[in-house]
């Protein structure tokens, strides 16, 4: 009898919590988060990116261990570290790979050069818009989020 009652009280107990839990209203959208999301390039100084067919895209993922980013220009991959102070972000010296891709190094290099003139950043939505001194100089779209 016993076993049946703590059983019944524990049953009520869960069902009271998940019910408590399920009332919290989440936002109905509260866009992605800064870290641990693949962010994905989608326009680069106010042009379009598109990723070629059969190639890689262009993304970064900023992490919260040491603050490190690292993703693919499209062609190599690359590696930084990175701070954030409220909306400020500033990107560090940024390693690579080095090799060679027919018809993407343009824009891997204007990607890189966006990372490192990177002053500011927002979010809005699944939209994190990278901006230097006077513009927004890069929006890469929220692929996943972990």
């Amino acid at each position: 009898m016993f076993i049946k009652l703590t059983s019944v009280a524990s049953l009520i107990l869960s069902i009271m919590l998940i019910s408590c839990s399920s009332s919290y209203e989440q936002p109905s959208n509260p866009g992605a988060s800064l870290t641990n999301t693949k962010w994905v390039l989608k326009e680069l100084n106010g042009q379009n990116v598109a990723t070629p067919e059969g190639g890689k895209e262009a993304f970064l993922i900023l992490t919260t261990e040491l603050n490190k980013a690292n993703g693919s220009g499209g062609c190599n991959n690359f590696f930084t570290t990175y701070s954030v102070m409220g909306k400020k972000m500033i990107f560090e010296k940024i390693a690579s790979t080095e090799m060679y891709c027919e018809n993407r190094m343009d824009t891997e290099a204007a990607f890189f050069t966006a990372l490192s003139n990177t002053l500011t950043y927002r979010i809005k939505g699944n939209t994190l818009y990278l901006s230097d001194v006077n513009k927004v100089i890069a929006k890469l779209n929220a692929a996943s989020v972990k």
